[in-house]
């Protein structure tokens, strides 16, 4: 996936395409599948352009997060950490204890979708999901004796 990918992607949603969005979109494709703060995201975005603000930053990914063009993870005890949604689908299962994050492969909102537009005339352009819970070796060491 590339840069103008994306952009293309937010225009297609009816996003304005400002040097802060593009400078988002280039950090979180830099950092692969690396998770990053918000912070995080402001430095490397402010050593390019000095006058962005925090909050510009937050903004930017609220809305991403919106338009499910980024994934926004927050466990208890944890800063929001954010990556950028490769795929348009997306469903997952988190841990809370280690964060690990478990694609699903199958998507349970077609029934939904089709009810969405039948009864209410609501037509989804996107969907995610994330359960929270243990992972199997978290799980377990949950559960083992002290």
């Amino acid at each position: 996936m590339t840069v103008e990918q994306v952009l293309q992607r937010l225009r297609e949603m009816g996003c304005k395409l400002t040097p802060q969005r593009r400078l988002i979109v280039e950090v979180l494709l830099n950092a692969g599948d690396a998770e990053l703060t918000a912070d995080e995201i402001y430095q490397q975005v402010r050593a390019v352009y000095p006058e962005v603000g925090l909050d510009t930053i937050y903004r930017n990914l609220r809305l991403m997060g919106r338009l499910n063009v980024v994934t926004e993870v927050r466990l208890p005890g944890r800063l929001a950490q954010y990556s950028l949604n490769r795929t348009a689908h997306a469903h997952s299962l988190v841990c809370l204890e280690c964060g690990a994050e478990i694609p699903m492969g199958h998507c349970p909102i077609k029934e939904l979708e089709a009810v969405a537009l039948e009864q209410h005339g609501f037509v989804i352009s996107s969907h995610r999901i994330e359960l929270f819970g243990y992972c199997p070796a978290c799980a377990a060491r949950e559960n083992a004796p002290t």
